[in-house]
């Protein structure tokens, strides 16, 4: 049986580094700087060496702020697509380069 175009859109989006980020907007986002990590140490008003050292302590709680808080690639799709990218609660996803 052929999939759904909406599962294989998650699916693609998922793969790209997306997560889901609301369930009842049915919106997604990914990590969209490559220099993230010093993005939200500035943004935190730390250094990057510390930044670091609480993630490792809170594994996809800085990944999850950032994809919630900072992201400018956030897109609302269907509810099949919403419900195939996981959740972005706890994930330790971090910058994924989007292919051309």
């Amino acid at each position: 049986m052929a999939k759904k175009k909406m599962v294989i859109i998650g699916e693609r989006a998922t793969t790209m580094g997306y997560r889901r980020i609301s369930k009842r907007k049915n919106l997604i986002a990914r990590i969209d700087r490559e220099d993230w990590l010093q993005h939200m140490a500035e943004h935190f008003e730390m250094a990057l060496l510390e930044l670091i050292t609480k993630m490792n302590e809170m594994p996809g709680y800085y990944e999850d702020y950032y994809r919630r808080n900072l992201s400018k690639d956030r897109h609302e799709v269907s509810l099949t697509t919403s419900r195939t990218v996981p959740s972005s609660f706890g994930d330790s996803t971090g910058y994924v380069p989007k292919e051309s």
